[in-house]
């Protein structure tokens, strides 16, 4: 077993040292760039250098996030120096979400660890193995994942680190999925300008405009998760860094939180699980410390439920002050040996528990012509650490009598040793590999006819769009793909679910008569390539966010040879990417949210089929939840219909291969409307004329 880690936020200097002394393994923290933090204090570089030192002194590791993802002129302009003071400073690892990140880093700071961010959604050992062959040391699971299935994760790829949530907010979708923020307000969550809209009440309707809230209307607010009772069977299942939220945290809330696991982390170790019991009086004080509603657990051995939704207004109650009782860390203890002999050089060692050791040399003795050096001179001279982190242990003196010594010397010598040893426990030895920078050259993209591919969700979309000659290619869900084998001509692929979770993953097949795949997470990347798949026959989705060049070129070099673009980037930002072989959806209801937890179980039960609410927010905009029950999760999707027809001149510039359209929620009547309204504006050159109330996404606006 790996040595266990716990983990804690850290959103300042001060709570930083306040959770090494209160007994934490590592610490996570934020810089001033590409945090998914933005709104938080974070760090200067000064900061988290002093950080870092600190961290390492005590033995405590210090991980940097840079979880957001990251467009073309902030990789190529600004990513590398960033990065590399960090490394110059020891930072021990990087969180990472954005693939082409993760490559950076592995391209250019080799020496230094790579962490999978929970952002990245992996709830399966396919993922975990997609990573762990590219180099990563350590995945964080998603949150929703139970602890049966980190057990089979471990088992899968029992070499890879496995990071765990224990405690902390919890977000209602799945990490990396969630679009609400960015595109009803203009602040993405993957960039770290979450402006949490889960947080906010919702009415909720039926398909018959029954009123459903009988509970309350914070419908998709989670209370917070609580795991304490839980910390055996998690280590048991393969878990080794237990990770506490809350970067924005205060001090009070990150010390306590901390000094509460570091207790039973310990007892578990001490006495084994049998003897694990936890107080009541501990589960009160993690209460004190912040509580949304109270805690849930439930994701660590259930798929969903409403006991974990808080349904009031989720006030973030918290007592201040009470009975934080925190174990400061004591002193690093160190052995002395000083040989102080006529006619030799002058010696001090110092020696810690791990055997690292420090020497300080200094001139020839001589003998005394007046007053002699004493042993008791050089004790006391020697003894002197009261302002260094290090306190005495045992001393030995080798001395001869008669010698002289100036007080002086022996004081400059012992700090000369200490702060070589300081040097030593700091990391500033160690000296990690830093490669030379290469940017990516793009020299444009090249004006192209666009191909066209069409997704739909159900038979009613599928019947509608065999009346257009104008569509090559189609994606649908495995549950369709015999109907619209038998139905279009053309190509069809099997739109991979957009979640894949490992109860499901007996249900995934390929047939042969497919002309490919779209995928949609890390999980069915890795599972693909378990069965041998080509990738030259997988789609990367727009969920997989190829943001940047880096991104594309990454996927490129595994032989991907077709990515989707994301949501989040404007036509000015795409210019700056590398469109050759893309998708572009032009049409779609953007899905804003993937849910493990069913808002539909939670209003009108689970009928598992395939059910549909509305659920309305407080301006009156309706959003569409549709459940997904083949892989048991909801999407919800925006209320506005998202359509670029009206900017085919600036598309066509863009260099794209092909343009997709989305049918998710609409009935046979509205996919043939929108099918026709996109043949008159690209195949007919008809002006657009759509009266309805549409948006254009961020393709003006773009995002922070």
């Amino acid at each position: 077993m790996n040595k266990l880690e716990l983990l804690s936020p850290a959103g300042d200097l001060q709570i930083f040292k306040a959770v090494v002394d209160a007994g934490a393994d590592a610490v996570y923290f934020g810089g001033d760039l590409f945090g998914a933090r933005a709104y938080a204090k974070n760090f200067t570089i000064e900061e988290a250098s002093e950080a870092i030192k600190y961290a390492h002194l005590h033995g405590v590791k210090a991980y940097l996030t840079v979880n957001t993802l990251l467009k073309n002129l902030e990789i190529e302009g600004r990513l590398y120096e960033y990065l590399k003071a960090y490394v110059e400073n020891g930072i021990d690892a990087f969180i990472v979400q954005d693939f082409g990140v993760f490559n950076f880093i592995r391209s250019f700071f080799p020496d230094t660890h790579v962490h999978v961010s929970t952002q990245c959604s992996l709830c399966t050992g396919y993922g975990a193995k997609f990573f762990e062959n590219l180099g990563a040391k350590r995945i964080v699971t998603a949150r929703e994942i139970s602890i049966r299935e980190i057990e089979a994760i471990h088992k899968e790829c029992p070499d890879i680190e496995i990071e765990s949530f224990i405690h902390g907010a919890l977000c209602v979708c799945y990490s990396g999925q969630c679009l609400m923020s960015s595109i009803l307000g203009g602040r993405s969550g993957n960039r770290g300008r979450c402006a949490q809209p889960c947080r906010l009440p919702y009415e909720a309707y039926d398909e018959n405009g029954k009123h459903l809230n009988k509970k309350g209307n914070y419908i998709l607010s989670p209370k917070d998760f609580c795991t304490i009772k839980h910390l055996p069977e998690m280590i048991e299942a393969g878990v080794m860094s237990f990770k506490i939220e809350g970067r924005m945290k205060q001090l009070n809330y990150a010390t306590g939180v901390v000094s509460v696991y570091r207790k039973y982390l310990d007892e578990y170790l001490y006495k084994g699980p049998k003897n694990y019991n936890v107080l009541e009086e501990d589960i009160q004080r993690l209460l004190d410390f912040g509580n949304r509603s109270g805690f849930t657990d439930l994701y660590l051995n259930k798929h969903n439920g409403p006991e974990m939704i808080t349904f009031e207004a989720p006030s973030h109650t918290k007592t201040e002050g009470k009975g934080v009782s925190i174990n400061t860390r004591s002193k690093i203890k160190v052995d002395c040996r000083v040989r102080a002999v006529l006619g030799e050089k002058f010696e001090i060692t110092f020696t810690d528990k791990n055997d690292n050791k420090s020497i300080s040399v200094g001139n020839v003795i001589e003998a005394a012509s007046k007053k002699p050096t004493t042993r008791e001179d050089i004790e006391k001279a020697v003894s002197g650490l009261g302002n260094t982190i290090f306190e005495m242990d045992k001393l030995i003196i080798d001395c001869d009598n008669n010698i002289f010594l100036p007080v002086s010397v022996i004081k400059n010598s012992r700090r000369e040793a200490i702060d070589k040893l300081s040097a030593i426990l700091a990391g500033d030895t160690i000296v990690p590999k830093v490669n030379d920078f290469v940017p990516v050259e793009f020299l444009g993209n090249t004006c192209v006819k666009p191909t066209t591919f069409v997704t739909v969700s159900n038979k009613e979309q599928l019947e509608a769009i065999t009346a257009f000659d104008c569509i090559d290619r189609i994606g649908v869900p495995y549950s369709l793909f015999e109907d619209a084998i038998n139905s279009f001509d053309g190509e069809v692929y099997i739109y991979l679910p957009t979640v894949l979770r490992e109860e499901y993953i007996s249900k995934l097949t390929i047939d042969d008569r497919a002309a490919g795949v779209i995928a949609a997470s890390y999980d069915e990347l890795g599972w693909l390539s378990s069965i041998g798949y080509d990738y030259k026959k997988i789609i990367i989705d727009h969920r997989l966010y190829t943001f940047s060049n880096r991104s594309i070129n990454s996927f490129s070099a595994l032989k991907y040879s077709m990515n989707c673009i994301p949501y989040e980037l404007s036509i000015k930002e795409l210019k700056h990417r590398d469109n050759s072989h893309s998708q572009m959806i032009i049409y779609s209801r953007i899905p804003m949210m993937v849910t493990a937890n069913c808002t539909v179980k939670n209003t009108i039960g689970c009928q598992k089929k395939n059910d549909r609410i509305t659920i309305v927010d407080r301006k009156n905009e309706n959003m569409i939840v549709q459940c997904n029950c083949d892989n048991c999760y909801n999407v919800i999707y925006n209320s506005k219909k998202y359509i670029a027809f009206d900017m085919k001149k600036e598309l066509l510039n863009l260099g794209i291969k092909e343009f997709r359209l989305d049918f998710t929620v609409e009935d046979y009547k509205e996919t043939k409307e929108f099918l026709r309204l996109y043949v008159d504006s690209f195949t007919k050159n008809q002006p657009f004329d759509f009266k309805g109330d549409y948006t254009k996404g961020h393709l003006r606006r773009g995002v922070e």
